[in-house]
């Protein structure tokens, strides 16, 4: 009966596992999918435009408030991670491995949504701020596109992790291919656009002088 028990339970597991696996992989194949028309469809439906930015400092200070919101769901998940520890009494410090072992579920899945909304935010911004000076003036767009749709990503998941959804996929999704896409994009522009002043540009060929033709010699000098 017990040997019959275990096995029940660990086919049971096994079989709810896999379905999670599945359920999350489908969600962010859903998400290569969607993000696209929907950075498409803000480009071109959404009524608003970059204000007029000649330089690399003004683009550097645009990208820099746009990514003050993408850091608003991190923000809120210190607060709510603040509350949850203060509730439920984890209040010792992180490195502490028996805290670690016996820490709630209430508490560890707000823990690790701002551990890992941090790092996806930092190569979100840096990836943010290069693609930011290549890009041309109407297409200064998709700075605040992209903040918006990183900070929805994150929000998603971190409802679905405390909810245990598996739907934390797409949000994931949402807010990493962002990142993705504009590694694509700024190695694209590194290597083949010619930006003035890039270590990556080819020298213009120097300009040949040509010599002016020579006259017709004639019989009297």
């Amino acid at each position: 009966t017990y040997i019959h028990t275990y096995i029940h339970t660990y086919i049971h597991t096994y079989i709810h596992t896999n379905q999670i696996n599945t359920s999350s992989v489908k969600d962010r194949l859903d998400t290569a999918l969607f993000f696209p028309f929907l950075v498409w469809g803000g480009f071109v439906f959404l009524p608003f435009d970059a204000p007029l930015l000649d330089g690399a400092p003004l683009r550097l200070v645009y990208t820099l408030r746009c990514s003050v919101f993408a850091t608003a769901p991190i923000v809120l998940g210190w607060l709510v991670l603040g509350v949850s520890r203060l509730r439920y009494g984890v209040i010792r410090p992180l490195f502490d491995d028996t805290v670690k072992e016996a820490e709630l579920q209430e508490v560890s899945v707000h823990q690790r949504f701002v551990s890992d909304s941090t790092s996806l935010f930092l190569i979100y911004f840096l990836q943010l701020v290069v693609m930011a000076i290549y890009l041309s003036q109407e297409q200064l767009k998709l700075v605040p596109l992209l903040t918006v749709v990183f900070a929805f990503g994150r929000l998603v998941y971190w409802v679905a992790a405390a909810f245990g959804s598996s739907i934390r996929g797409f949000g994931f999704g949402l807010s990493f291919l962002p990142s993705l896409a504009m590694m694509a994009a700024n190695t694209y522009f590194i290597f083949t656009v010619e930006a003035a002043g890039s270590i990556f540009s080819l020298p213009p060929p120097p300009e040949q002088v040509l010599a002016p033709p020579a006259g017709r010699q004639r019989f009297w000098g």
